[in-house]
């Protein structure tokens, strides 16, 4: 934990892997929400937004 992802790709795949998760109910919200991501992150559905939004704060 605590480490910062630099590839987008990497980071996309991650995305939809807990999106995917979530729609089969393999992965539970409070799973997701422990990873650090927040539901309407995750909604965004676009690990580039999330990081332009974070840096920018």
């Amino acid at each position: 934990m605590g480490n910062t992802f630099d590839d987008a790709a990497t980071g996309q795949g991650l995305l939809n892997f807990f999106l995917r998760g979530m729609a089969c109910g393999a992965i539970t919200e409070q799973e997701v929400l422990a990873t650090g991501i927040t539901l309407d992150e995750l909604r965004s559905r676009s690990f580039v937004r999330i990081v332009n939004n974070r840096t920018r704060k």
